[in-house]
């Protein structure tokens, strides 16, 4: 990382934003009282605020300009993320997430890639707490969710309300008249039977048309997207 290069690129405002930010922090409580890890906390925000570095890094930013090992850039993104997400704005993370994910199996398994570590504890705790389980063995960044896990995760982020609605819609496209949590799934397969390559895999750009309307509770672009799912015969949930 190119220190100098940087410093010459900012406007001299934000360069005195940034010292000001690093020695209020630095000196508080006590000049030299903070850990270590509290030290380079503060200092991966000023770089973020001097624009060395992006606002929420990835894990491969982290390495490739601090030069540090993956487990130590996931652990400062964790601690980071730890102190400034409240419950919600982690929720919202997820969110994001699951209007993109890799479907695998004929729609049976879906694979979400999450970069930030508290975001994907976050993640597993709420399937947990559902009853459900995930698969994160193949990589710590990976996280597999079977249809129920997937179906049951984005059911808790609707309103009864919402979830009435898009029941409606989905229903009305073809879907089977069953409970929202059969319904979603019905959806589900189809939107992999839909984009699915030859693999038997759906690229994350196709699948989120589908799964993001879904997510958002957005009730026109669902309308839009699924009349093409469904016919008109009966189908089996």
């Amino acid at each position: 990382m190119d220190i100098a290069s940087i410093i010459n690129q900012v406007s001299e405002e934000r360069a005195k934003d940034a010292l000001q930010y690093f020695l209020e922090q630095y000196t508080s409580p006590a000049f030299g009282a903070l850990p270590k890890n509290e030290v380079e906390l503060i200092v991966l925000n000023v770089l973020e605020k001097l624009g060395a570095t992006g606002s929420e890094p990835e894990v491969y930013e982290l390495v490739s300009k601090l030069r540090i090992t993956r487990s130590k850039a996931r652990n400062l993104i964790y601690d980071r993320e730890l102190r400034k997400s409240s419950e919600s704005d982690l929720d919202d993370k997820v969110k994001i997430l699951l209007k993109k994910p890799l479907i695998q199996k004929n729609g049976e398994l879906y694979t979400l890639e999450v970069e930030n570590p508290l975001v994907s504890d976050h993640l597993r705790s709420k399937v947990q707490k559902l009853g459900y389980v995930s698969d994160g063995s193949f990589s710590p960044s990976i996280i597999k969710l079977g249809l129920e896990a997937i179906s049951a995760l984005i059911e808790s982020y609707l309103t009864d309300n919402e979830r009435a609605q898009i029941k409606n819609v989905l229903v009305q496209a073809g879907a089977p008249d069953a409970s929202f949590r059969g319904v979603l799934k019905s959806t589900f397969k189809k939107i992999a039977s839909k984009v699915a390559s030859e693999s038997g895999e759906a690229l994350m750009d196709k699948a989120s048309e589908f799964f993001g309307p879904i997510v958002d509770a957005g009730i026109e672009q669902i309308t839009e997207k699924v009349g093409e799912l469904f016919d008109n015969e009966e189908q089996n949930g």
